[in-house]
């Protein structure tokens, strides 16, 4: 039985990552947080989720969404009441798997427009998986007794991720603000993952609001392997960080 639910699991973690790439979206361009004070030089950093930021270009090529990104990021901000400032550098983190070959024209187009214009913002990847067990399988002693040891067996170790998204939201500087554009291809699954788990960590949502909001997002339920292991996180914050945070979950 344990094999057929492993089998099972790996199965659909191979489809969820059969990624779909599109052109970048404004309505998945979203500002979801900022620098808690301003920073020793006086600038505001800014956090966002979004998708791939290309668009299609002549004879069936694509290329880097620069002007839209920045109108996206802009539109997005004031959308919440948030002016972005004029001129800002952005870091563009793409999470990736693997990478999938279906990524790697992706990663290269990023990494070249950075790489040709420096003064623009930077690039990095983060291997991004989800899990493959279901925590909604097993009893609430397992559970707690698994996220003890979480740092030793989830791939995504998002704990630390968390910890790495806040602190370079509020300590990394540049002489300009920094804005933080955080994505996969669809900006669904995987950034769905990502940013779930930030807003229970940082923003105090419930499990149920922060899939709510990926859900609304991405326009389908997420992946399950993205879930789950954002569902693993809101449990970690539960039983190790002592937070009052709701971990249940309807499917609307």
């Amino acid at each position: 039985m344990l094999k057929i639910y492993v089998l099972l699991v790996l199965s659909i973690l191979l489809c969820s990552s059969l990624v779909i790439s599109s052109d970048i979206e404004q309505r998945k361009v979203h500002l979801v947080d900022m620098s808690t004070n301003p920073l020793p030089n006086g600038n505001t950093n800014y956090l966002f989720r979004g998708n791939e930021p290309k668009i299609g270009g002549e004879n069936g090529t694509t290329v880097f969404a620069y002007s839209e990104l920045v109108d996206y990021l802009q539109n997005a901000s004031s959308q919440v009441g948030v002016t972005l400032p004029e001129n800002f550098y952005i870091f563009d983190i793409k999470l990736i798997t693997g990478p999938l070959p279906s990524e790697i024209p992706d990663i290269e187009l990023e990494a070249n427009f950075f790489a040709a214009n420096p003064e623009l913002g930077e690039f990095a990847t983060n291997q991004t998986v989800g899990d493959i067990i279901d925590p909604n399988f097993l009893s609430q002693t397992e559970i707690a007794k698994m996220v003890k040891s979480i740092y030793t067996w989830q791939k995504d170790d998002l704990p630390e991720r968390m910890r790495m998204i806040h602190n370079m939201l509020n300590y990394y500087e540049n002489d300009l603000p920094v804005v933080i554009y955080i994505h996969c291809e669809c900006g669904c699954d995987r950034t769905g993952e990502i940013f779930a788990s930030y807003v229970m960590r940082f923003k105090g949502q419930s499990f149920q609001e922060a899939m709510d909001w990926d859900y609304q997002i991405a326009g389908r339920p997420i992946e399950w392997p993205s879930q789950w292991a954002s569902l693993w996180y809101c449990w970690y914050l539960y039983y190790i960080e002592d937070m009052a945070i709701d971990c249940s979950f309807v499917k609307p």
